[in-house]
């Protein structure tokens, strides 16, 4: 069942944990992974996945749950990543040897909305699947790139859900402060539209700075912030590295408990830190199943089917009462958490 958009998040006592510490065993640019399972058309299905860098526990834990889905129905899969989350230039490079090696489906993670369009003109036929930042589609078929289908979260709705839950920890008429990313990232504005959208009129922002998802430039700039608004009750950021900076910082200037802190990731030291009663709250991301997924999708189109516009991955709001649970059931869904997969059929 296609989950809709009104059913994206998920609150209660069901918890994500889907960061991991892949980083380290993933050093290298390229990784094969392959399996002996599934059907004869995926036995031979060839995937390479272009990425954001993988000493980011959220990218990581992307690539882990495609490797995991490759596996389990035999297809081949190699991954290429970018040296950090501005590196255009080489995460293209990267992507335009994979093209010429050829393969039968891309799966794309950008480090821009524009900077993987050149190589995969060249791709050809190849299946072109769109995960986390969203690529420009126009830009993308003037130049003869089809974007078969995206998957990722809606970036509006989880700060949405970001919002509404910070609301549920500071009193209404609050001050709070917001930290975005890269100051031109399409997601991070996007989280950041969300989250105003749903305290507008409600809490008063008092300051919004980009910390450029560096959990140091994410706590100092937090430090400055909370020395300058002495009444400032909480902090919604974009990223869960940058969730944990700003809470050093509070915890830093002796204001632990009495200022809220809410990220979007739920990365697995965000949850610990929600389980120990360090952090207030997060909205956790699903990037296990958007790897996972995207190669369903590879798999479907190999098979000719016609893949869904865009698949939108839930979000869940973990807070000290869940977050043990998320920790447990990390990388995977809880038991009883079903997420079907959104090819079939």
């Amino acid at each position: 069942m296609k989950l809709t958009r009104s059913r994206q998040v998920l609150r209660g006592t069901l918890a994500l944990g889907v960061a991991l510490g892949v980083a380290t065993a993933m050093t290298a640019c390229n990784r094969d992974s392959g399996g002996s399972g599934g059907d004869s058309t995926a036995k031979t299905l060839k995937i390479a996945f272009v990425t954001k860098p993988l000493d980011n526990v959220y990218f990581g834990s992307m690539v882990e749950g495609a490797q995991d889905e490759a596996k389990k129905i035999g297809a081949k899969l190699t991954t290429s990543a970018a040296q950090n989350v501005s590196d255009d230039s080489g995460q293209a490079t990267k992507a335009s040897a994979l093209v010429s090696a050829g393969y039968d489906c891309y799966i794309v993670n950008p480090t821009s909305p524009t900077n993987l369009i050149a190589p995969l003109a060249q791709a050809k036929d190849a299946t072109v699947v769109n995960v986390d930042l969203v690529m420009d589609k126009e830009k993308a078929a003037a130049q003869g790139v089809t974007v078969s289908t995206y998957v990722g979260t809606v970036n509006e709705d989880a700060g949405k859900a970001a919002g509404e839950q910070l609301l549920k920890l500071v009193p209404e008429g609050s001050k709070v402060a917001v930290v975005g990313a890269l100051a031109s990232d399409a997601g991070s504005l996007a989280r950041i539209k969300g989250f105003k959208e749903a305290v507008q009129g409600k809490l008063e922002i008092v300051q919004t700075i980009s910390a450029d998802a560096d959990r140091a430039k994410a706590k100092n700039g937090a430090a400055a912030i909370l020395r300058a608004h002495s009444d400032i009750k909480g902090f919604f950021t974009v990223a869960g590295t940058q969730a944990l900076g700003i809470q050093e910082a509070v915890d830093q200037e002796g204001r632990s408990g009495e200022v809220q802190v809410i990220g979007i990731d739920g990365t697995k030291e965000e949850l610990q830190a929600i389980s120990e009663g360090k952090l207030a709250a997060a909205i956790e991301q699903f990037p296990y199943l958007m790897g996972s997924q995207a190669v369903q999708a590879c798999q479907a189109a190999a098979q000719g089917k016609t893949l869904p516009a865009s698949v939108d991955t839930p979000v869940l709001a973990v807070t000290k009462d869940n977050a043990k649970a998320a920790l447990d059931a990390s990388p995977q869904p809880p038991e009883g958490f079903e997420v079907p997969n959104p090819f079939e059929g």
